[in-house]
Formats: structure tokens, C-alpha cells, sequence
């Protein structure tokens, strides 16, 4: 091949390698198709759902350029293409169209209003109804303990060496528990330790306490010993409410036809029964309002992908509600149950 081929050849190529409007086109069709059937799709079926005036030929030429980019892959000659994991990327990014909130939404909505006040309450029926609307899994992942505020600590003498601690925070009682204490300690002890867990306690939040243990080190050893007894009291409530998952819908995963496979199936149940897991798919959101993850090298796993919303009831984040399905999940719809459902129970109050 001489010089000026080689250089037009190239150029080209690299012409047919852009994401051309039209180009664009056929991929959102393709992908929303996709979505619905879950069957490869031809070059007819393309013209058919989007470009009735373009010819097959210069359809199929298209789908080549969009499968030499790596957005479509061909499970066999004589087959039409399915989207990639690189496709998918690009649709949330690029193509997926906003919706309003639909009569679905609102219907969910007004299931939220008023109705329930404790938190559990509203986070067990919010991943109950993200699932039922989705028709995909969901969970709520709790967290933002953190930032609770201590507004006052109770030390109450129990006798017998016992005393039970009382913690009052900006979400209400958080938490009771007995503790041991020094013996031969009088009344007087209890006023003045009362009065100084209050002045090192109050008005702080959990991460502060929990980020300064070495507050005791000059304190007398009955005061410190108590102060300790609070701090891992704390520490450990912190610990097993960040920890907890409500999970709902599990069973529908295998309504999808990629879950027919015996290694997604694993993937999925490695997904959902390991904390660590779920966890990495929140750590990393950077407070975007909806953040999508989809395939191995975004941490989900093969042919899956995970949606997930910061979660806030009241004003205050109490962690993050995910919906996990296949690659080809109606993004769309689950992003629009997401806005509703987490928008209606923001404003809601709580006990």
C-alpha cells in the first residue's frame, strides 16, 4: 500500500469511528430494545425501530463501526448485536434521557406520605417498594452514624458496682447499657461525673468522640474507666448500625434471562451476601446525586450493574439505597423510582 493510501485509509477509519449522531441513534434504540427483549438485534429491526429512510446497507455499516469500538459484540456471524459493558457506560453517560416523575412515581410517593415515623419502619418499606417497583433487588445500606449528635449522657447508679448509662442523641434515645464501675463510689461521684460527661459529650458528634480516646489519659481512675465504658459503648452501636443491610427482592434476579447462568447467579449471590462487598459499592460515590456502576472493572461483577442514591430522611443521611440487576437494566425507570422514592422520604419526620 503507498503513502497517500495507507494515510486515507487511515483517515478513514478514524471517521468511522466516531460517535456520529447517527451513530448515537442507533445505539439508544439498540440499548432500549435490548433492555426489553434480551434477543441480538439486526440491522431491519434497527431500521424498523429508527430509521425507516436509511438503507439496511448502510445500517449494517454503522453496527460494524459501533462493534469495532467496542460498543456492540456479535455472538455469532449470522446473529445481530448485543450492546457491550463499554455500550452501557456510554448510554447512562450520554443518551439515557431524563424522565419526570411518571404516575409510577407518584404512586410511590403517596404511599410514603405521612404513613410511617420510625426510621426502621421507613427504611424496611422504602427497599420493599424500590423492589416491587423495579422489579430488580434492592437494598439500604445504613450509615452516616457519624455525624449523630450527642445531645445528653445519663449516668444513673444501679448499685452493686452497675451503672446504666442513658445516651440522648439528635435521633432520639440511641442507646441504654449497664456498665461496670468502680466499687465504694458515693453520690457525690455520680453528680460530678455526671456533670463532666456532659461537658466532654454533649454537642459533639460521634466521629469526634470516637476520633479522641486519649481525652481520659489525665482523669482520675473511676472517671476514666467510665469515660472509656462510653466511648466503646458508642464506638460499638457506631459499628453495627453502619454494618446493617436491608436487603428485599432478592428472588427476582432470576426473572432476568442472563441469570439463567450458573457463574452470574454466583456473582450476584457473592454480591449480596458480602458486607464488603455491598460497601465498596457505596465508598467511593463522591456525594453524586446517583452514581451507576457497571461490570467487573467497576467493581460489580460480570453482566451486572448497581444503582445507588444517597439515602436521607428527615435532613439527616442515614446511608444509601442501591437496586442491583443485569448490565441491561431499564435504567431509566430505576433512576426515576430512586428520585422518588428517596425524594418523598426526605421530607418526612421521624421519631
Amino acid at each position: 500500500m503507498c503513502v497517500f493510501s495507507h494515510i486515507l485509509y487511515i483517515v478513514c477509519k478514524e471517521d468511522r469511528l466516531k460517535i456520529s449522531d447517527r451513530k448515537k441513534k442507533i445505539l439508544r434504540a439498540l440499548i432500549d430494545d435490548y433492555i426489553v427483549h434480551c434477543e441480538p438485534i439486526s440491522s431491519n429491526q434497527i431500521q424498523a425501530l429508527c430509521m425507516p429512510d436509511v438503507s439496511s446497507a448502510t445500517i449494517r455499516s454503522e453496527l460494524g463501526a459501533l462493534e469495532d469500538m467496542g460498543y456492540l459484540v456479535q455472538p455469532h456471524k449470522s446473529a445481530g448485536r448485543m450492546p457491550s459493558t463499554k455500550a452501557y457506560r456510554y448510554y447512562v453517560d450520554n443518551l439515557m434521557e431524563e424522565t419526570e416523575a411518571n404516575e409510577q412515581v407518584r404512586e410511590v410517593s403517596n404511599y410514603f406520605e405521612d404513613k410511617f415515623s420510625k426510621v426502621e419502619e421507613i427504611i424496611r418499606n422504602t427497599v420493599k417498594v424500590i423492589s416491587d417497583t423495579t422489579n430488580y433487588t434492592s437494598l439500604v445500606v445504613l450509615g452516616g452514624s457519624e455525624n449523630i449528635i450527642i445531645r445528653d449522657i445519663k449516668l444513673v447508679d444501679l448499685g452493686d458496682n452497675n451503672a446504666l448509662v442513658v445516651v440522648i442523641t439528635s435521633k432520639g434515645v440511641l442507646k441504654d447499657k449497664v456498665i461496670d464501675i468502680p466499687k465504694n463510689l458515693d453520690s457525690k461521684f455520680f453528680v460530678s461525673a455526671n456533670n463532666m460527661i456532659v461537658d466532654m459529650f454533649a454537642q459533639k458528634s460521634l466521629k469526634e468522640i470516637i476520633a479522641a480516646p486519649n481525652q481520659a489519659d489525665d482523669m482520675l481512675d473511676e472517671y476514666r474507666q467510665v469515660f472509656k465504658e462510653i466511648v466503646l459503648m458508642l464506638s460499638d452501636y457506631k459499628e453495627a448500625r453502619d454494618g446493617q443491610v436491608y436487603l428485599e427482592g432478592a428472588d427476582k434476579i432470576f426473572s432476568h434471562k442472563e441469570f439463567e447462568s450458573v457463574d452470574n447467579v454466583k456473582n450476584f449471590l457473592s454480591v449480596i451476601n458480602t458486607k464488603a462487598k455491598i460497601h465498596q459499592l457505596i465508598s467511593d460515590n463522591n456525594n453524586v446525586e446517583v452514581n451507576i456502576r457497571i461490570g467487573s472493572d467497576e467493581s460489580v461483577g460480570d453482566n451486572m450493574a448497581v444503582v445507588s442514591v444517597r439515602c436521607v430522611i428527615g435532613g439527616e443521611e442515614v446511608g444509601h439505597a442501591m437496586v442491583i440487576g443485569p448490565e441491561r437494566m431499564d435504567y431509566k425507570k430505576v433512576v426515576s423510582v430512586l428520585g422518588g422514592v428517596t425524594k418523598a422520604i426526605e421530607v418526612m419526620k421521624k421519631e
